[in-house]
């Protein structure tokens, strides 16, 4: 595992961490790879986690990677931990994730804060009743990735859901004020700033919902044609 340090890109877990009154964070792979070809950031090439098993030449199909199931249960101080961050969760198989999940249960004083962009599939994999402490969250980039939003909002199972809008490719209408946390960002690798009045529009919906700006954003940037990046 990896502890998440301020100003890294999974700084976000750190904001949650205060909200459950802990001090760490950590990421957690005990599986990598994604196969959502469907994501934009994929379709722009700007994903970091394939950009990094290219580079390395790692498989990036969804797989579990067993010998690192157990490191949860070696960390004896309660932390926010996120599963997956090399790839999404739910592209696993059931079988996979349950292998995964079995882990949380037994780890069960963790905070775990899962991020997917394929919600479709939580429905199905997250147990209706564990004694997991979890925190659902999508990732957003456009107005056209919002059905994700739609879903999470039906969804029962997790005991706090979060949105991460990163990077951000164009403004958002939807109502924001049920989460229990927003976070923006930038894209990274090349580091490029959203248009100021995107960040606006996800500000003017999001109510009461408590927001959290990740370091590297800056409000006052004039922002990327999204065509173009």
């Amino acid at each position: 595992m990896n502890k998440v340090k301020a100003g890294s890109g999974w700084e976000h877990l750190l904001e949650i961490a205060r909200i459950e009154g802990l001090n760490d964070a950590y990421t957690w792979n005990p599986a990598i790879g994604c196969n959502n070809y469907d994501c934009e950031v994929c379709r722009r090439g700007k994903c970091w986690a394939m950009s990094m098993a290219k580079r390395f030449g790692w498989n990036f199909e969804p797989h579990l990677i067993p010998e690192r199931l157990d490191e949860p249960l070696k960390l004896e101080t309660s932390a926010v931990i996120t599963p997956v961050s090399m790839g999404d969760i739910f592209g696993l198989t059931l079988h996979d994730f349950m292998a995964i999940w079995e882990i949380m249960e037994t780890a069960d004083y963790h905070v775990y804060a899962l991020l997917t962009k394929l919600p479709q599939y939580a429905f199905n994999y997250m147990p209706l009743r564990s004694s997991a402490r979890v925190w659902l969250g999508v990732t957003v980039n456009s107005q056209e990735d919002v059905w994700r939003l739609k879903l999470l909002r039906k969804h029962f199972a997790p005991d706090k859901k979060y949105c991460l809008f990163e990077p951000l490719y164009g403004p958002i209408n939807f109502d924001l004020s049920w989460l229990d946390l927003i976070v923006i960002g930038p894209q990274n690798y090349p580091l490029v700033q959203p248009k100021k009045e995107w960040v606006d529009s996800i500000i003017k919906h999001a109510g009461t919902a408590r927001v959290f700006f990740k370091s590297k954003l800056k409000l006052d940037s004039e922002g990327f044609d999204a065509k173009n990046s």
